[in-house]
């Protein structure tokens, strides 16, 4: 059966043309699928999971404060994913709410708050070293991959500061040429927003999911925060019986990224990683590709699993 699901998974990927890694552990038996699972990939947002973790273990050690009341600037507004960025300076929230808005709707403004109170990527990927996970490769802070991106399309952006880069924004362009940025960005001229494997991912979900990685108060309260998560177009979709925590990162269409956990009443829960690069066709069809490799995945782990 084990080998049946492989070549089922390996078919849907066959079937949507992209760079694929993935890895699936089901915890009740120790089975594992792995498919280029240790190629370092392009993490785009999950590496805030990483970074979710590196922020726990800071406020298990005392070194930081979930209640702790920050301000919005403008100089920590970033693009993309996010509602932080359309409100007005002035506004407070904890550390808590930004950890809880980086996961749950990825907003990339809460993202760069984390990254500052936990002392920056370098910080974070000590930590992944203190848990033996050395394939998790933070390469700087939501900044500083929408500056490079800037800079790609117009080398005078990428002098600016964050708040003067919110300020201006992208130059003026047509939708044509601004996804021919993109994809040049993506294909030739860009750096990844953050690097790891398939496997490593995985490991470091089942560490939250066994208290194997912070305190078990913060590793519980991680696993509420990613079981909140709003983006249901790919691991959840066609698991309407199961509870997917999880977290996604994109950049659409060449990278549609999910990992997470699945969990039922019928099965020991099951850690999903798929990591996704260089698609060039249909977004939905490479997130319903993913959907349906969960699908199968669940439907082995309650049945044969």
């Amino acid at each position: 059966m084990h080998s049946e699901l492989e070549r089922s998974l390996r078919r849907l990927m066959l079937g949507v043309r992209a760079d694929w890694a993935l890895y699936v552990k089901f915890t009740g038996s120790g089975e594992e699928i792995a498919f280029n699972a240790d190629t370092m990939m392009d993490t785009m947002s999950v590496i805030k999971i990483p970074l979710l973790v590196t922020l726990f273990r800071a406020c298990d050690r005392g070194a930081l404060d979930l209640a702790q009341k920050y301000t919005l600037e403008t100089r920590y507004k970033r693009f993309g994913t996010g509602v932080l960025q359309a409100m007005d300076d002035g506004m407070v929230f904890s550390l808590r709410d930004a950890a809880t808005l980086m996961i749950i709707e990825s907003d990339n403004t809460a993202t760069d708050y984390c990254y500052d109170a936990v002392g920056g990527p370098d910080a974070v990927n000590e930590s992944m070293r203190e848990l033996g996970l050395d394939d998790i490769d933070v390469m700087g802070n939501g900044f500083d991959w929408f500056s490079a991106l800037a800079a790609s399309i117009d080398p005078a952006l990428g002098e600016l500061d964050p708040g003067a880069l919110f300020r201006t924004g992208y130059p003026e362009m047509s939708a044509a040429e601004w996804e021919r940025a993109r994809e040049r960005f993506h294909f030739e001229t860009g750096r990844p927003f953050s690097r790891a494997t398939a496997r490593r991912i995985g490991n470091l979900l089942e560490m939250i999911w066994t208290d194997g990685c912070a305190s078990p108060e913060s590793c519980a309260a991680m696993r509420e925060i990613l079981g909140r998560q709003i983006s249901r177009s790919r691991l959840p979709k066609y698991l309407p019986e199961a509870h997917v925590a999880h977290k996604t990162g994109d950049f659409n269409p060449f990278i549609a990224n999910d990992v997470g956990v699945i969990e039922s009443q019928e099965a020991a829960p099951i850690i999903i990683s798929v990591l996704v690069a260089g698609h060039r066709g249909i977004w939905e069809n490479l997130e319903d590709c993913i959907a349906r490799m969960a699908e199968k995945v669940w439907e082995y782990g309650i049945y044969a699993g």
